[in-house]
């Protein structure tokens, strides 16, 4: 399979720090401006995940985190995820090494900054395997798959990605369960495993093997 070269939407996250670091933490013309605070290695490009590339999967990661004393970040965290736990911990990661100058007034003062870091293909989307229409086994207990759907795990329903093999068969599947019990996702996954999937004969999008979706509860 031919992939793509992949890059984040977003520029380095020093530079999206600061845009709305130095928005939220100045509070008078006296107050110098974090862009002065932080040398451009101070902060690392967060970096795509191997597996992650492999899947093929995209979201946008909203976090926030404070500034110590000594200019390291002080408690990151993730207030809204990408949809995807192996995005979001490399964003973490990413903001985790970031370094400012010692003792910022931001840092007396407790100052939380948001940012979000953007996971996007570069490049037209591909051509993703379709669901076979009628093709998942009837289940008591899951509606249906709904493909492409990058909504997070719920009551409604499991997010999973997958690959599909030459037979049009998903494999090598990972749920991202959130609260779900560890049961209900490995029936999930037990019942992707029964769908087939096949590309559209008449799109001239580059085609690729990966998937995600929804499995839908009753």
């Amino acid at each position: 399979m031919n992939k793509k070269l992949l890059a984040v939407a977003a520029v380095a996250v020093i530079f999206a720090v600061l845009n709305l670091a130095s928005r939220a933490a100045q509070s008078g013309p006296q107050r110098a401006p974090l862009q002065a605070l932080v040398g451009s290695s101070a902060c690392i490009q967060p970096q795509w995940p191997a597996e992650a590339r492999r899947y093929e999967i995209e979201g946008v990661t909203t976090l926030r985190f404070a500034i110590g004393m000594d200019g390291k970040v002080l408690q990151p965290a993730v207030t809204q995820s990408s949809g995807w736990r192996i995005l979001d911990d490399a964003a973490l990661h990413s903001i985790a090494q970031c370094l400012f100058q010692p003792k910022l007034d931001a840092a007396r003062e407790g100052t939380v900054f948001p940012i979000q870091v953007a996971w996007k293909l570069d490049g037209p989307p591909p051509a993703r395997p379709l669901l076979v229409a009628g093709s998942c086994q009837t289940s008591e207990r899951f509606a249906a798959f709904r493909e492409a759907d990058p909504r997070p795990s719920d009551k409604q329903g499991i997010l999973l990605r997958f690959l599909v093999n030459q037979e049009g068969a998903p494999v090598r599947i990972v749920a991202e369960a959130g609260s779900q019990p560890q049961e209900l996702t490995a029936q999930a996954v037990a019942y992707l495993q029964s769908c087939r999937f096949a590309h559209d004969p008449n799109s001239r999008a580059e085609r690729t093997d990966t998937g995600f979706g929804r499995v839908l509860l009753r």
